[in-house]
């Protein structure tokens, strides 16, 4: 703290008002620069084919999803009909497997993708 000060009566009122001007120009221009940033956006990106896959991945993600929901909900209820108690585990796994596999094929909509 005291070489501060001994800096701070060293420097002259000149060499002061310097630095001050210098950090002033310093702050004004990055808040400028901050200030005048525009979003660019990819118009013409191209991704048309990979959208198309993306597309047709999600319709047979849903498809699927649906065949192992049902199963699920079958081996739920044969595990009821059985009073299985793993069966009816296994039952429900299944069939959250299945509503997990449309809610990921329904992440494109969600997302705006």
């Amino acid at each position: 703290m005291e070489k501060l000060t001994a800096m701070k009566n060293n420097m002259s009122k000149k060499t002061r008002e310097k630095v001050a001007k210098a950090g002033l120009i310093v702050n004004t221009t990055a808040m400028m620069m901050v200030l005048n940033m525009t979003n660019v956006l990819a118009v013409n990106s191209n991704t048309g084919s990979i959208d198309q896959f993306i597309d047709f991945v999600c319709d047979w993600l849903m498809k699927i999803g649906g065949v192992v929901g049902l199963v699920g909900g079958v081996l739920f209820a044969l595990g009821w009909q059985r009073d299985d108690a793993e069966g009816k585990s296994r039952g429900l796994m299944t069939l959250m497997a299945g509503f997990m596999l449309i809610a990921i094929a329904q992440a494109p909509d969600i997302f705006g993708l």
